[in-house]
């Protein structure tokens, strides 16, 4: 069964890398590790709770305290070919509330939301641009005889 949301952005970001590269490379790491960890930095451990729901999607389960609901974020990362025949890395933020006062909470909470999953989703472009350059820098060149 498919949730209802109460609010949901999508971020797209053109990167200069084979899809398939791409995606192998952010399944192979934990894309959401480091938006986990500077939100466990701000000492919410004790009310959030991450899982991952799929290769490239996750979830976050706020918590506000006993009786008074919570929130789930599902984020979701979709690299693709676009019709241009370049890359794009696509994130998907979705978001509701257990109830109505949890609702209106995501609602009033959602600018900041945002932000973060842009600034995320820029730094993933970023890191995934850096990797293709990187790996683009260790191809061996061909030799060229050169005859004097």
């Amino acid at each position: 069964m498919t949730p209802n949301y109460d609010v949901t952005s999508t971020f797209v970001n053109t990167i200069d890398m084979d899809p398939d590269e791409a995606y192998e490379v952010l399944s192979g790491i934990d894309p959401m590790r480091t938006l986990a960890d500077r939100l466990s930095a701000l000492g919410l451990d004790d009310r959030a709770i991450w899982s991952r729901a799929g290769a490239l999607e996750h979830r976050l389960i706020w918590r506000f305290g006993p009786g008074h609901g919570h929130v789930r974020i599902d984020w979701q990362i979709v690299v693709e070919r676009n019709s241009r025949g370049g890359t794009v890395l696509t994130t998907r933020v979705r978001g509701r509330g257990s109830d109505e006062e949890a609702r209106k909470r995501v609602l009033g909470g959602w600018l900041l939301v945002e932000e973060m999953a842009r600034a995320h989703t820029r730094r993933l472009a970023g890191m995934l641009e850096d990797y293709a350059e990187e790996d683009a820098s260790a191809v061996p060149r061909p030799l060229r005889l050169v005859v004097g």
